[in-house]
């Protein structure tokens, strides 16, 4: 038989965990001695003993979840000019093509604020504020998109008519994208 070796609070969303907790102070009031609470949780001592740390010193408010994570190195304004820019593209911010790559987005955090990044902490940074990885489609520079157009209503056409008449199944994608 196959068991799971991961640990069960990961499969559980912020809000669950914080639930979690506030059920570990309700037992806490009660009196419940630690031990208890971490076998009727399902939680480790060493984590319920945390949680009774902070609710004794700070009640249910220092159980609700909060912030995870380092205090970003950028201030509010520096954030708020970095995101605006990046919406302006690359181009706009003195680059030669219009595409921000993780390595020149960490050169420009450190060019415009003199604030130095891993790739990795800009990555999270970006997700923070939103964006996404989006790669670009593969287009050769010589397409011809009047050219794909009439292919696509003449010529595909006859193509489909001719195949219905043998039966052989085509894969084609007919979407100039």
């Amino acid at each position: 038989m196959k068991t799971s070796h991961h640990h069960p609070s990961r499969a559980l969303s912020q809000d669950e965990l914080e639930k979690r907790r506030l059920k570990a102070a309700g037992h806490f009031k009660s009196g419940k001695a630690n031990i208890w609470v971490c076998k009727k949780l399902g939680v480790c001592h060493g984590t319920v003993t945390e949680w009774y740390g902070k609710w004794k010193e700070g009640g249910i408010d220092a159980l609700l979840k909060g912030k995870y994570g380092r205090i970003s190195k950028l201030s509010p304004e520096q954030e708020k000019k970095i995101q605006t820019n990046i919406l302006k593209g690359a181009k706009g911010c003195g680059y030669d093509t219009d595409y921000w790559t993780l390595k020149r987005l960490t050169d420009y955090i450190k060019k415009e604020t003199n604030i130095s990044y891993k790739d990795r902490s800009v990555w999270h940074t970006l997700e923070r504020f939103g964006f996404s990885c989006q790669k670009p489609g593969k287009r050769a520079r010589e397409r011809d998109e009047k050219a794909i157009t009439t292919w696509i209503k003449t010529t595909w056409p006859a193509i489909k008519k001719g195949a219905s008449k043998t039966r052989p199944r085509l894969a084609f994608s007919t979407s100039p994208e």
